[in-house]
This record gives C-alpha cells, sequence and structure tokens, in this order.
C-alpha cells in the first residue's frame, strides 16, 4: 500500500486525499503443504491484479442493456492455475510462464464453492472473498515431483468465445488465458506424499 505521507510533497493535498478515500483491491496468497496432516511448507504474499482482470471488474459491475438483464460478463472467478515458472509481477502479464496440469490434460482446477467471505475488521461486512483450491497426493505430481513457483486466478469464460461460460476450456492455462490475478513466490515443492491447499483472497480495502 502507498504511504500517503510520503507523497505530499508531489501532489496537491486534495489529490492526496482523494487518493486516500478511494477503494483499493488487494489479493493475497497462502499455499502450504501438508504430509500426514503436518505442514511442510508455508509460503503467503500479496500478488498483482492484471490489466485483464481490472477489465473483468469494471465489466462485470456494468449493466449492457436494462431488457433481460443482459450483462458484459457473466463469468466468474472459479479456476486456479499453477505453474513452474517466473516473471515479474506486473499489470500486463497475459499467461503463466510455464503452467503445470494437475491432472492429465488439465491445468485449471476448480475451486471450492461458495466461496467465503471472510471479515476483515468488525465495521466491514463482505468486503473481502476467500477462493481455496486443496490439491490431492496425487494431483499436479504427475508422477514426479513438481517444484511450483507461480500461481494465477482464472475466470470461466471462455476468452475465445465472449467469455461464455457454456464450453468452458481448461486446459488453455499455458498458452492461450490471461490470469485475472498472478502470483510468483518462493518455490514450493509437491509430492505424492503431500496434499497442498492454496488460499487466493481478493480484498476491497
Amino acid at each position: 500500500m502507498l504511504n500517503i505521507a510520503r507523497l505530499l510533497p508531489f501532489f496537491g493535498r486534495k489529490v492526496v486525499k482523494d487518493h486516500a478515500s478511494a477503494p483499493a483491491i488487494e489479493g493475497f496468497v497462502t499455499i502450504d503443504s501438508f504430509e500426514n496432516g503436518k505442514c511442510r511448507q508455508h509460503v503467503e504474499g500479496s500478488n498483482i491484479w492484471t490489466l485483464t482482470g481490472r477489465e473483468y471488474l469494471a465489466e462485470l459491475i456494468s449493466l449492457k442493456n436494462f431488457s433481460g438483464d443482459e450483462f458484459f460478463r457473466n463469468d466468474r472467478i472459479a479456476f486456479i492455475g499453477l505453474g513452474v515458472g517466473s516473471q515479474p509481477e506486473v499489470a500486463n502479464i497475459s499467461q503463466l510462464v510455464s503452467g503445470v496440469p494437475y491432472v492429465p490434460g488439465e491445468f485449471l482446477a476448480r475451486v471450492r464453492v461458495p466461496g467465503t467471505f471472510p471479515v476483515l475488521s468488525s465495521t466491514s461486512s463482505r468486503t473481502a472473498v476467500r477462493f481455496i483450491r486443496e490439491y490431492g497426493q496425487t494431483e499436479i505430481s504427475l508422477p514426479d515431483n513438481v517444484i511450483l513457483t507461480e500461481a494465477g486466478l482464472f475466470t470461466d469464460g471462455d476468452p475465445d468465445n465472449n467469455w461464455s461460460r457454456t464450453a468452458t476450456p481448461t486446459g488453455m492455462a499455458v498458452a492461450d488465458r490471461a490470469p485475472m490475478a498472478y502470483k510468483t513466490f518462493e518455490p514450493v515443492t509437491k509430492t505424492t506424499s503431500f496434499t497442498l491447499r492454496v488460499i487466493w483472497e481478493v480484498r476491497f480495502l
């Protein structure tokens, strides 16, 4: 988050005041691996919200037509994709560097539904949403050890078909699909002895 006080020398006080009261979107990712119920690795950190994700949010809150409640977007956050590559966390990220399948031929794993709404403070209500995916021992490890270093958050819409949800391709995470949010992290090893849990929170501050 920006330190407002440090911006004062460069901007007028009204600009800084308006910025301080503006809503911000923050993503926070937690990844844990477990063996026999014991946590073996834990990584966490904030993520980048991509340009694709920002466009998605803008269209999601916009009504296209009053007649028939027509919307610009009907797709929803539904998948997490994992990879073994790494790239700078910048807004124009268009794909995972090197996505890995969690089962043969499938790169996008469904998140748990319904989503949950963690309470961020005593005065907030549903200003954050939490997406969770738990991977079994034989998922991702196919059959060798995999060292994971990146993750993306994806919707259930087809980008090649006006984001239609009728035939969502789940094998597209490598080359044809931009994540809504992206995170690169310190290496996490996934073996057939480990389960893996990814918790991805989107917070509106």
